[in-house]
């Protein structure tokens, strides 16, 4: 008989997998340490200097941990087993790390409202970690390589200096609220406006409101910070850029797998690209001056689920069908066809985000897929992954 595998001794700080909690990440390497039945948690603390210390004492194989502060890189730096960080809280956390890519998230939310036609942005930066910057540069970058430029403004909550974590429970000030007023006013609608994270984001959207700016027809409003707790409260619902939690525990697993097996990490950091924009009714327009085009696009995003072709696009216009096919692809960059199908699928990841336990067969037919094969064939080659990875992608994430 095969020599009984030795279970291997994990520790985990920050990743609370040993408790009832609703988070991709952790929920993945509970999954795996099940079905590989080779790993075992011995350690399942908060992150804390004193559980980095502890972890020195321990007889390990390996760890996965959240590395929040120069004090637990120190000691992280210490740790004897091989390591592998999931946070992103220090932009260069000096173990191995896989953490999500926000310089990409900044530049596909910049790249989703060009593929709109805006010409005039704003953006709301949030006081926070490196990551912010990291998403504001590389959305401006995009922008600034198209000859656009972007108006800031600067959110300026108070924080206390020893708890970086708590800054979105700070609430915005009455004088903020009013500078906030008479800055988004100067933007010249249609505009666009990006936040880089979604605290504040119900708040801020509600002011929008207030200064006389309809959401999206005045102000188009996309987040490249998404937090899943915040979601319900955003009105109209948040367009954001979604980070992919499942590879990031599939890589967070491989590399300490690794690691473990004395291979060499190869590259010290992996950065996850996000899955892309889910896009909702904050930018459920575009900024359209041709009014035949823009007619079209009302129509397709009230009845692409209802089995719409382009046909029935074309007999709503008022001209030839090659003229408004030709005019549709130079305002929008896309055929009518590819534009259709693009919100069916959007409409889908809509019900799969209201109505989680809904089944695949049952969302097809309400967005005009004939049945669950043809709706997988057609999610996977707009999104690049299947409805139900998609699915198991919303849960929270990890700093």
């Amino acid at each position: 008989m095969p020599a009984k595998k030795s279970k291997k001794r994990i520790a985990l700080i920050g990743l609370p997998v040993l408790q009832s909690v609703n988070n991709l990440t952790n929920a993945s390497i509970a999954r795996y340490a099940e079905g590989a039945g080779n790993w075992q948690f011995i350690l399942s603390a908060e992150a804390t200097v004193n559980a980095f210390r502890y972890l020195r004492t321990l007889d390990c194989d390996g760890a996965i941990v959240r590395v929040l502060n120069p004090a637990m890189q120190r000691e992280a730096l210490r740790v004897r087993c091989p390591v592998v960080n999931v946070s992103s809280w220090l932009e260069n956390p000096g173990v191995v790390t896989v953490r999500h890519d926000y310089r990409t998230a900044g530049r596909l939310a910049a790249e989703h409202l060009l593929e709109k036609g805006y010409q005039r942005f704003g953006c709301v930066r949030t006081p926070g970690g490196w990551f912010i910057q990291a998403r504001l540069s590389a959305f401006v970058q995009t922008l600034q390589a198209r000859g656009l430029s972007v108006e800031n403004f600067v959110l300026r909550k108070s924080m206390d200096s020893t708890d970086q974590f708590t800054l979105h429970d700070r609430p915005i000030s009455n004088s903020e609220r009013k500078r906030f007023v008479e800055w988004v006013r100067r933007l010249q609608p249609p505009a666009a406006l990006m936040l880089t994270d979604d605290w504040d984001a119900p708040v801020l959207m509600e002011i929008c409101r207030e200064a006389g700016m309809h959401i999206p027809r005045d102000l188009v409003v996309i987040s490249t910070g998404i937090h899943s707790e915040i979601m319900p409260f955003c009105k109209p619902s948040l367009t954001t850029a979604q980070e992919d939690h499942y590879s990031q525990a599939r890589m967070t697993i491989d590399m300490l797998s690794a690691l473990m097996a004395g291979k060499p990490a190869g590259r010290a950091m992996i950065e996850v690209p996000p899955l892309g924009i889910v896009e909702r009714e904050s930018t459920a327009t575009m900024a359209i001056d041709d009014r035949e085009v823009a007619h079209a696009v009302e129509f397709i995003r009230a009845h692409a689920s209802d089995g719409i072709n382009v046909s029935d696009v074309i007999a709503r216009g008022r001209i030839s069908r090659v003229t408004l096919e030709r005019h549709f692809r130079d305002v929008t960059g896309e055929t009518m066809h590819n534009y259709i199908t693009q919100q069916k699928v959007r409409r889908v990841q809509e019900l799969l985000l209201e109505k989680p336990q809904r089944s695949l067969q049952g969302i097809a037919k309400l967005c005009g897929f004939t049945d669950r094969r043809q709706l997988n064939q057609v999610f996977r080659r707009v999104t690049r992954t299947t409805p139900a990875n998609w699915r198991r992608s919303q849960s929270g994430g990890l700093r």
